[in-house]
């Protein structure tokens, strides 16, 4: 596969995020107004939207991350330094796939739904439980796979400086505390917990889309033929 080739597919998955990375109905709007003219019904489309686009994000990313792994493979082919790249990169694709999709299995947001119906909410807790794990995994991931491409990159001249990700710290939640306040509250706090299941990603899309853009444009502008020597080790 030639290099254009391997870019393009990373702009795809990049570009992809306009259908994946969805802002939902505004919190206030779901919760005080349109929960109470559909009489309740409401609450169940926002819990399937929440679980849909966390799957759809999910999707993105293990392709978006294939993706730059084979174009970085393709550079350093072309470069000379297949070899040199090679075990570093299997090491990072593998680890990265693993942990997101093996550690993280999809929501299903229509099973999960329909469980949380015949379980009187009890799998509504645990698809909560699992939202707010993996928004944050999703962030330490980001983070670990943009500073162990950097080293590869800054080896291969692709790039002089590392890659930034900056976790959304305010997004790092306990669901234990979360559930025990709902409790002592007798349901106040679980307004509070909600609030943040719904807002809690749109926090973390700006990082994630400025590093991928600074992927991408990285991998639009590296030239193989003018590639400097790898720094040492």
């Amino acid at each position: 596969m030639r290099q254009m080739e391997t870019v393009q597919q990373v702009d795809r998955f990049v570009h992809e995020r306009r259908r994946t990375d969805r802002v939902l109905v505004g919190w206030g709007i779901y919760f005080f107004l349109l929960s109470w003219v559909t009489f309740g019904i409401y609450p169940s489309v926002v819990f399937y939207q929440r679980l849909a686009r966390t799957d759809a994000f999910r999707e993105r990313k293990i392709h978006y991350y294939d993706a730059v792994i084979t174009a970085t493979r393709e550079y350093a082919r072309r470069s000379g330094h297949e070899d040199e790249a090679r075990a570093a990169l299997d090491d990072l694709h593998r680890e990265t796939r693993q942990r997101l999709a093996q550690e993280h299995h999809r929501l299903r947001p229509g099973l999960s739904l329909f469980l949380a119906w015949i379980t009187l909410g009890i799998w509504g807790l645990v698809s909560a439980r699992r939202l707010m794990r993996f928004w944050w995994d999703a962030q330490e991931i980001e983070q670990d796979f943009d500073e162990r491409l950097s080293v590869i990159w800054m080896r291969l001249g692709i790039v002089d400086y590392p890659l930034h990700f900056e976790p959304v710290a305010e997004t790092h939640r306990s669901f234990a505390a979360h559930f025990v306040l709902t409790l002592c509250t007798l349901g106040i706090f679980g307004i509070v917990w909600d609030y943040r299941l719904h807002v809690d990603p749109d926090r973390t899309y700006p990082e994630f889309h400025d590093t991928e853009d600074a992927v991408l444009s990285a991998l639009r502008f590296a030239e193989p033929s003018r590639r400097r020597e790898p720094v040492s080790a």
